[in-house]
């Protein structure tokens, strides 16, 4: 039941084939068993973007902090790798156990954005689950569900086990509990046992028209047992490449469009001292270069100066920066401007949303443009290096003179600061979300929108330090079709997918005919879910109880026409948004005062640069991991060793480090290296007895040596190399019979591309030997030139591609032949 995948041998005709190999530090590799209960969480998006999201991860450990409990991770691989996957039959599976989704007993998704519903098929496709679950059996996992776009669940429910409103701390204990309880019972039995579980929406026993489903709020934000602990840490550099700690959730703010700051709500803050304290166990451990404070709104929270400051004498050594996602522009102050650039900040966020106040009021975003203009003043005195601007268009009770405004708005910031600041404009169209004040509002039509944004783009076509994008259009009004949506919306999605669509995304997949097919198959009409809401109406959420009153959204939406502001209930009074229960309310940190700030610059290392060169092998799945995640990855190892690494000069100091000649991806080493510098002369043999310890097991590290002159660090210093090819057996004698004819050869001349270009040149003057024994090539060759892959194309006509089989290795660098 729990075999093992093999896909290796399908590794090196992919990109990136490190997303598929694991090996991540501070994974636990638990391996499931029968006794055990087994979840494999899934993320339905690329490698990348999926590992940098926290929520998965949290649940991760939780689960896997049980003795009773397996949780494996899965992200969707590329198309190629996919593709690849579909040609073998061979299902998707655990990246860490490398058992196939099918064997586990729950497969979760994790749902951060409607783009990513027809991924969450292709997923289900992808390891040969079926797609709807009213076709699985009892032998086939559980699918279930959570996260902020699947607040309203019905467009999902025919793909659906089961799927979770709210908080996911708490309730993914309460689910393992339900599926170990009921793990040799029938599926109808497992689905009525989560269906008792607050919070969980079983579409096969609950009644949108009659059932309340009410959402799961976790309060316990303290439990340090309930985060992330310790951080994973991939080979394969994620979209966020940081360790991010969230210090706040929910928001107090009450924007009318937000539908995070309503899906989160109550507001609960973490203490600071186990925030400070995680963080630097974290980057003196692991080697972090950032950290990242993350919630809705970082700036509000209570404690945000103090724990600033007590980060920044506390990691100023680690050379550690420090990044505020969202920062609130009428938050900023001058301590504040102080501690951030004490920690490197370079750049500003301001999100106004509108440009006009008239509209700010009407969205409740309760900024002014003295504000704003004073954080552009700060970014300006400081030095920043760039502005970003995040506005909206389409938005409810919109006027004409509201997007003229948003041109004068950012032609003001152009004349404050010139050209001394990249100014980069991001403008979305207004999407009408569940659960919040505009839900009742239409989505404005696509021309009008592209129209809109095109005349604030237009407005600086010509001005070099502005850069003005915009979403495509399309996709908001896909997003407002998916989570405004029926159960009628579920066959459009599949109707799409089947039509093609996937990663939506993605702007090189995203095709919005996929959809208006489906539509046209399904006889939905789009305008049906864009169109404005009756606020009489019955909404297809209203079964769902996410604590927020209809009562106080209608009234908010009333505020709007009338452009009433709402004040924030943490500073003023409570707006009675019904969110506040008996064991459910807002949880603030006491005030800490900020003690005189010190803010005494890192001490420098010494002048000195003494050079040193380690050899490791990289071999096995190491061979897929690219140069520059190598790179990365010896740095943060060498952060973490405590030797006086010797830094670059300047404002963004690096560790003086640099890698031996790269190997082509699939191309294994048996003696590669690295150089870096320390700031004092230490013994090699210290050296070597502190890397034993702190480098990883998987790169199989040799030895230290003293790299005394500038001719050794030189990359030329090898000119040669000498790689083996063992090909698989049917090319046995290919190899033999090409092999001498190229022995044989006095020219043999070959092209190879280069950055889209074709380039001649004969390869007897890059091959200087080549010898076929034992079933095995020799080849030993200049190493400029042409690649080993070059080679064999070139000398046995065998594209990359079909290298699959083969076993490739650089077994040393040579000074000379």
């Amino acid at each position: 039941m729990f075999r093992q995948i093999e896909f290796q041998h399908i590794l090196v005709a992919v990109r990136k084939p490190a997303r598929y190999t694991n090996h991540e530090l501070n994974s636990f590799q638990k391996v499931p068993t029968m006794k055990t209960v087994n979840f494999c969480l899934v993320f339905p998006d690329v490698y990348e973007v999926g590992f940098s999201h926290l929520g998965l991860k949290i649940l991760y450990s939780i689960l896997n902090n049980c003795s009773d409990a397996v949780a494996d991770r899965a992200y969707l691989p590329w198309v190629d790798f996919a593709e690849k996957l579909q040609s073998e039959n061979l299902p998707l599976f655990g990246i860490e156990s490398k058992i196939a989704l099918k064997s586990f007993d729950v497969v979760g998704f994790t749902l951060q954005s409607e783009l990513t519903f027809t991924n969450v098929l292709y997923a289900l496709e992808l390891a040969q689950i079926p797609v709807f679950a009213k076709d699985r059996n009892d032998d086939e996992p559980l699918i279930i569900g959570g996260g902020p776009s699947a607040s309203n669940p019905l467009p999902l429910a025919d793909f659906f086990d089961a799927i979770l409103i709210g908080d996911g701390e708490d309730a993914i204990i309460d689910i393992k509990n339900a599926i170990k309880l009921t793990k040799n019972l029938s599926r109808i039995k497992k689905l009525q046992k989560l269906s008792e579980i607050e919070g969980l929406y079983v579409p096969q026993i609950h009644d949108s028209k009659i059932d309340t489903i009410s959402a799961r709020k976790f309060m316990d934000f303290n439990d340090s047992k309930k985060m992330h602990n310790n951080q994973l840490i991939p080979w394969v550099q994620p979209t966020h490449d940081r360790y991010v700690t969230e210090i706040m959730r929910g928001c107090t703010r009450g924007c009318r469009f937000c539908h995070a700051g309503m899906f989160y709500r109550p507001t609960r803050e973490r203490d600071p001292k186990l925030i400070v304290d995680k963080i630097v166990e974290e980057v003196t451990n692991f080697g972090w270069e950032e950290v990242a404070l993350t919630s809705l709104s970082s700036s509000d929270y209570t404690c945000i100066k103090p724990i600033i400051l007590e980060l920044y004498s506390r990691l100023k050594e680690n050379n550690a920066t420090l990044s505020l996602p969202s920062l609130r522009v009428d938050s900023i102050d001058e301590d504040l401007t102080k501690l951030l650039n004490a920690m490197r900040q370079t750049g500003l966020t301001i999100a106004p949303e509108a440009g006009s106040q008239r509209l700010r009021d009407i969205i409740n975003k309760n900024i002014s443009e003295k504000e704003i203009m004073d954080g552009v003043q700060i970014a300006f005195q400081s030095g920043w290096k760039t502005i970003k601007l995040y506005f909206m268009i389409g938005l409810p009770f919109e006027e004409e003179s509201d997007i003229d405004a948003i041109g004068k708005l950012i032609q003001k910031i152009v004349d404050f600061v010139g050209k001394k600041i990249k100014i980069n404009v991001t403008i979305s169209p207004f999407v009408p979300k569940p659960f919040t004040p505009f839900q009742w509002a239409k989505m404005e039509d696509s021309d009008a929108l592209l129209r809109k944004a095109n005349k604030i783009k237009s407005l600086f076509k010509n001005v070099r330090s502005v850069k003005i994008k915009y979403h495509t259009i399309e996709n908001s009004l896909l997003e407002t079709v998916l989570c405004r949506g029926d159960r009628k919306i579920g066959k459009l999605i599949y109707r799409a997918y089947k039509n093609g669509a996937k990663f939506d995304g993605w702007n090189e997949f995203f095709d919005f005919s996929f959809w208006r097919k489906a539509a046209d198959e399904c006889e939905i009409n789009f305008v049906d879910y864009l169109s404005a809401i009756e606020p009489r109406a019955e909404l297809f959420w209203d079964f769902i109880d996410l604590k927020i009153s209809k009562k106080f959204l209608l009234e908010e939406w009333k505020n709007a026409a009338n452009i009433v502001l709402s004040g924030d209930c943490r500073t003023e009074k409570c707006t009675l948004c019904g969110v506040c229960e008996k064991d459910v309310k807002p949880s603030f940190t006491e005030k800490i005062e900020l003690p005189r700030l010190d803010l005494t610059p890192r001490n420098k290392y010494g002048k000195g640069n003494f050079y040193y060169r380690v050899f490791y092998a990289k071999k096995s799945d190491m061979q897929f991991v690219a140069h520059l995640d190598m790179l990365r990855m010896v740095i943060r190892f060498l952060r973490v060793s405590k030797l006086p690494i010797a830094y670059s000069e300047g404002f963004n100091p690096h560790p003086k480090i640099s890698f031996g000649p790269p190997l082509s991806t699939g191309v294994q080493g048996e003696n590669e290296y690295f150089d870096f510098a320390l700031s004092e002369s230490i013994a090699v043999a210290r050296i070597t007895t502190i890397l034993t310890e702190k480098l990883p097991k998987i790169m199989a590290f040799k030895k230290v040596v003293s790299v005394p002159t500038k001719e050794m660090r030189a990359m030329e210093f090898y000119p040669f190399e000498k790689i083996t090819v063992t090909p698989p057996v049917d090319l046995y004698e290919i190899f033999k019979a090409k092999t001498e004819l190229f022995q044989n050869a006095e020219k043999w001349e070959f092209i190879r591309i280069r950055k889209g270009k074709k380039k001649t040149g004969d390869l007897k003057k890059i091959v200087k030997n080549i010898d076929w024994q034992n079933c095995k090539l020799t080849i030993m060759k200049v190493r400029v030139g042409a690649g080993i892959y070059d080679v064999i194309n070139a000398i046995y006509e065998i594209e990359r591609d079909s290298t699959i089989n083969f076993e490739i290795v650089r077994d040393e660098l040579l000074r000379e032949i």
